[in-house]
């Protein structure tokens, strides 16, 4: 079986970037079973446009929800619906974490797997009970 993970931005952007733990989403991205939620793209795409401007964000955005990508699984995207929402707006509500954080956090709850982060707001969903994966701090 897959090793089942939930994306967030932080992860992703580490990925692209190269920065420390983007062998770990790599690995995710190559053999795993990552999924995202669309509220987390969209945090990667508007980190990439301020960044990088329109284009990078356009160009991540269609890779990322392209059906395949060469050499790797595609990412399974989990529907924003109104039991994600009530999720995120609870665990939002504990304070200690983004919106877009809380969507991951959500997810991963939802799907019984870890968020793949190197984002230390996660520690706060840790304390909720929910699974954090965390990436190394070299590559």
């Amino acid at each position: 079986m897959a090793d089942r993970v939930v994306l967030d931005a932080h992860a992703v952007l580490a990925f692209l970037g190269q920065e420390p733990g983007w062998t770990e989403v790599e690995e995710a991205l190559r053999a795993g079973e990552p999924w995202m939620t669309l509220v987390n793209l969209g945090e990667v795409a508007y980190v990439l446009e301020r960044t990088s401007g329109q284009g990078a964000a356009d160009e991540v955005w269609a890779n990322l929800r392209a059906e395949r990508r060469p050499g790797g699984v595609p990412i399974r995207w989990l529907e924003v619906d109104d039991d994600l929402v009530r999720r995120a707006a609870a665990i939002k509500a504990r304070g200690g974490i983004s919106y877009p954080d809380a969507f991951a956090a959500g997810a991963a709850s939802t799907l019984g797997c870890p968020v793949l982060t190197g984002d230390p707001e996660f520690r706060v969903v840790e304390e909720l009970g929910i699974s954090v994966r965390w990436l190394s701090h070299r590559d």
